[in-house]
């Protein structure tokens, strides 16, 4: 037993003297060692490590002079901790960092790919490998494999080239090509991503290919062209650019060509459908270390709305037939904030674009709270510039300047407060475009208000109840008024793009309260109540929307309610209902909303609900469910089904989805899509989109 024990302990001590080579330290373990001038000769579970090396084999012959092992039987190579092989017999040049084996297992750990091949050759960083098995699943019975003629594998670059590559399901080949390439990694690279492969009754066959181009790490470029054999073709292109740490600059176009027929019989208004996006963020544009500043741009261009809706059917929502630009940048310091933003619009049901109302541009400045004469009374002032322009109506510039000043106590051991504020508006509304000679309009308004309040918090042995409590009277009034002022001076339609707020004497009584727990500090349930009295000309009181929130948030989610009573249409005006249920591999989101066109309301008559739904029938396996249903219209907005299958080695989605997606037919209605969608995803090679339209409707 002690001969067992001091022979690795000679044998390490006799190998590791210092010997370097290419600056690294071998050290060999065994139960038996031979060395003959230049020759070592290691025996029984031998072990050979170095910083990047761990070599395990029945036997080892290293030569000193050449700088070689060879290792035989039940042979492991591991290399940096990360690629590991396994063979039958190897020989390691350590000079040229280049191996031979056979046959051969080899993995990569980092996204758990194993190649099986009859034999390998690595040369710097590239592996040769001849008659080989790739896959990322089991090694006894893979769910997929590629069965290659011979491969590539460059160790550097995370890279495989396969050539005659065949894709099988367990054994049942599914797919043949001459060459395929892939990614071992999830690193940004350049290449062809997933494409979508689909039909539609309508449109026909259905191809996208998205091409890849990552030339540095700070910009990118990807070409997406697609094909849709019955309806035509078109392609859309995207640039990605971080000029700075603080900044992204995205920049899309694309267009897409109908044919004659299908843009015919779908009453198209247009056969070409084309446009353009630029999106920018930045911070720290002039700002230091006392400052904040930032830019945002989102200029967006198209001829209709068809350009949206078909870059991406799968991602498509809702979408808004009124397109919006803008631009805005703001400087806040802790005195002052400023701020230029512009609006540009842009209704895609118009045959032209002359009347839409642009806010071109909109200018702020505001100062914040400062002590004024004596404690606690404080003021502000903020001014606003809005240019309204068109080519063909009304347009205006209107400027602002609103002065308020506020003074709060507390009273009563802080068991009351009291604010007091004075709010002082001038506004100036300057008009042009017009051939009725409209009358600059000047107003000058004030509004008084006092709030006397409470905020308390009392403990209990496991709860903390906060309540709040505040009543405010505020006296709006115009002190003077000239000119055309929309509702005040002046009923003229064409004034109604600029109205003006006007308010009443009016008393707001509200109420919110909380109970959290007294461990956690987690809301338990939250409570709002709120109602305004409005009083008329002569001085009648009348009593406004009461609304009532409550929260309640329990171990498995929440439950929530809104209700909007108008009192003088004695009818509940709006109603909405939410609720969250998550236990175990079960989660629920339901929601319900309807509110009633009364005489007093200001509300459409609408009512619809919503149901998302998802259950991990297993460790892999998840369905689930989406709804969206306008109950006063009897129509479902969105209907999805989804099947997911999330395999260690591979990725499959199906869903099943029903829609009406926005178009500019001339009769203005949407199209009712139902689609089937497929997903598959063989990790970490990459996988294939499928969709397949049911039935489209106009």
């Amino acid at each position: 037993m002690f001969k067992n024990i001091v022979a690795p302990l000679i044998l390490v001590s006799t190998l590791s003297f210092a010997q370097e080579i290419n600056t690294e330290k071998f050290q060999l373990i065994a139960k038996n060692i031979d060395s003959k001038e230049n020759i070592v000769t290691a025996l029984g579970n031998v072990v050979v490590f170095s910083k990047s090396y761990y070599l395990t084999a029945d036997k080892i012959v290293y030569n000193k002079e050449n700088e070689t092992f060879e290792l035989f039987d039940n042979v492991l190579i591991m290399k940096d901790n990360s690629i590991q092989t396994q063979s039958e017999y190897a020989f390691i040049n350590l000079k040229t960092d280049a191996y031979e084996q056979n046959p051969v297992m080899l993995f990569q750990k980092d996204d758990n790919l194993w190649v099986n091949s009859k034999s390998s050759k690595k040369d710097n960083t590239n592996i040769e490998l001849d008659s080989s098995i790739i896959s990322s699943c089991d090694c006894v019975d893979p769910a997929w494999s590629i069965r290659v003629s011979s491969a590539s594998y460059d160790t550097k670059d995370k890279w495989i080239n396969a050539y005659n590559p065949r894709l099988y399901f367990k054994n049942v080949p599914v797919f043949y090509s001459p060459y395929f390439g892939f990614s071992t990694n999830r690193e940004r690279r350049t290449g062809l991503l997933t494409p979508t492969i689909g039909y539609s009754k309508s449109e026909g066959v259905f191809y996208s290919q998205p091409i890849y181009y990552a030339p540095a790490d700070n910009y990118d470029f990807e070409l997406i062209p697609q094909v849709r054999s019955k309806r035509g073709y078109g392609s859309y292109a995207y640039f990605r650019l971080a000029d700075s740490p603080y900044s992204l600059l995205r920049l899309k176009a694309g267009f897409f060509n109908e044919k004659d027929d299908y843009a015919k019989e779908f009453k198209l208004n247009s056969e070409k459908h084309y446009g353009w996006n630029i999106d920018y963020v930045r911070t720290k544009l002039f700002s230091n270390d006392k400052t904040q500043d930032g830019l945002y741009a989102s200029i967006n261009w198209l001829n209709d709305i068809e350009y949206k809706t078909l870059e991406n059917d799968e991602d498509t929502v809702s979408t808004e037939k009124k397109v919006e630009s803008k631009i805005n940048y703001f400087y806040n310091t802790p005195e002052y904030y400023g701020g230029a933003y512009a609006r540009y619009y842009i209704d895609t049901d118009l045959e032209s674009n002359d009347t839409t109302l642009q806010e071109l541009p909109q200018l702020q400045f505001h100062s914040y709270n400062k002590e004024f004469l004596f404690n606690r009374l404080l003021y502000s002032a903020d001014l606003k510039y809005q240019n309204f322009e068109r080519k063909s109506g009304l347009n205006a510039d209107i400027y602002e300047l609103s002065l308020p000043i506020t003074y709060s106590k507390y009273f009563l051991d802080d068991f009351l407060y009291v604010n007091l504020e004075n709010r002082t508006v001038i506004s100036k509304y300057q008009y042009s475009n017009s051939s009725k000679n409209f009358k600059d309009g000047t107003l000058l308004q004030n509004q008084s208000s006092i709030s006397v309040g409470t905020d308390l918090i009392k403990p209990y042995e496991d709860y903390l109840h906060t309540i709040n409590f505040d009543a405010k009277y505020s006296y709006p009034r115009n002190i003077k008024k000239d000119g055309d002022l929309y509702k005040i001076t002046n009923d003229d339609s064409d004034l109604a793009s600029f109205p003006i707020a006007q308010g009443s004497k009016n008393i707001n009584i509200s109420l919110n309260q909380s109970l959290y727990g007294k461990d956690d500090l987690k809301q338990i349930i939250n409570h709002k109540l709120s109602q305004s009295i409005i009083y008329d000309e002569n001085d009648s009181a009348k009593l406004q929307n009461l609304e009532n929130y409550v929260k309640v948030n329990y171990d498995y989610g929440t439950i929530s309610n809104r209700l909007v009573y108008n009192v003088e249409d004695k009818q509940f005006g709006e109603i909405t209902a939410d609720a969250s249920y998550k236990y175990k591999d079960f989660d629920l989101s339901l929601g319900y909303y309807k509110s009633k066109d009364t005489p007093n309301s200001g509300k459409q008559d609408l009512e619809s609900y919503r149901v998302t739904a998802a259950y991990q029938i297993a460790k892999d396996y998840k369905i689930s469910y989406y709804e969206n249903y306008n109950l006063l219209d009897s129509v479902r907005n969105k209907q999805a089904l989804t099947f997911n299958i999330n395999d260690r080695c591979w990725n499959l989605d199906l869903k099943y989805e029903k829609e009406v997606v926005p178009s500019t037919t001339t009769n203005s209605n949407g199209i009712d899509q139902k689609i089937l969608y497929m997903q598959l995803e063989l990790k970490p090679l990459g996988g294939v989109k499928q969709k397949y339209k049911v039935e489209d409707n106009n």
